[in-house]
């Protein structure tokens, strides 16, 4: 028998994910689409006023605040989306060293603060996938495995 006013028989919705995991993915590709945006449709771009130049690292160290708050609170979270966040990491440190070959074979002349700017990209993608491995993965063992039943 179902009784009246109990509960039984409604459909239960559970949250996916933490929006922290979707904000932590939408800023990953965000950063770099702006930066590459930036050091591929402004080539050879450089500021004049000084105080510029201090602009990147600022951005960087932003960045890698937020990613890592949004990380520490969602790192015990072992769902799908966590997985994907961490593969997502790696991604603006792949554009940044496309940008840098392409620079290297002559195809992209890019400006002192340009290359600056694309250190700072590399460092603090690098930074923040390697925090996110190591967080996900070493700190809480989590691990990934493949069941075959």
């Amino acid at each position: 028998m179902l009784a009246a006013g109990t509960g039984i028989g409604r459909t239960a919705h559970a949250r996916v994910a933490h929006p922290e995991e979707y904000l932590s993915i939408l800023m990953a590709l965000a950063g770099a689409g702006c930066a590459l945006a930036f050091l591929w449709l402004d080539p050879s771009y450089s500021p004049q006023n000084p105080v510029v130049w201090a602009i990147p690292g600022w951005i960087g160290g932003a960045y890698l605040f937020l990613q890592i708050l949004f990380l520490l609170v969602s790192a015990t979270q072992i769902r799908i989306l966590g997985v994907f966040d961490s593969i997502i990491a790696i991604v603006p440190v792949v554009a940044g060293l496309v940008t840098v070959v392409e620079w290297l074979l002559g195809h992209l002349p890019l400006s002192s603060f340009q290359l600056n700017a694309l250190a700072l990209l590399i460092a603090t993608s690098l930074a923040e996938f390697l925090l996110t491995i190591w967080i996900r993965f070493v700190l809480n063992r989590r691990t990934i495995a493949i069941d075959t039943a």
